[in-house]
C-alpha cells in the first residue's frame, strides 16, 4: 500500500459509520464501475466507505443483508460519492482555517 492510499484510508475510517457515525473499518466497494469485483478480489484503496461492524458485517449489514441495506442507505458507488464530497468539504474548510 502506498502512502497516500494509507492517508486516503485513515481519512475515510475518521468520518466514522457512514449509517452510524459510530467507529469505522473500510468497506471496499464491489461494483467499481469497472464490472462488479467478485469474493477475493477488491476495489482500489481509493474506493472505501466507512461502516461499523454492525453495518457491514453484521445481520443487516451490505454483506449480509445487501439488498435491504441498499434500500436503506443506497448503494455502494452512491455512498463512495458521498464520502468523497463530505472528504472535499472537510479538507476545502481546513484549509480555510
Amino acid at each position: 500500500m502506498k502512502k497516500a492510499e494509507k492517508i486516503h484510508m485513515d481519512k475515510v475510517a475518521s468520518l466514522g459509520c457512514y449509517c452510524c457515525e459510530r467507529p469505522a473499518s473500510l468497506h471496499h466497494i464491489r461494483n467499481n464501475g469497472k464490472g462488479n469485483v467478485g469474493m477475493g478480489r477488491k476495489s482500489s484503496n481509493y474506493e472505501v466507505i466507512p461502516l461499523c461492524y454492525d453495518h457491514h458485517q453484521g445481520k443487516f449489514s451490505i454483506h449480509m443483508s445487501k439488498k435491504t441495506f441498499i434500500e436503506k442507505f443506497g448503494t455502494e458507488k452512491e455512498i463512495l460519492k458521498n464520502i468523497l464530497e463530505r472528504l472535499r468539504q472537510f479538507e476545502c474548510h481546513s484549509s480555510i482555517l
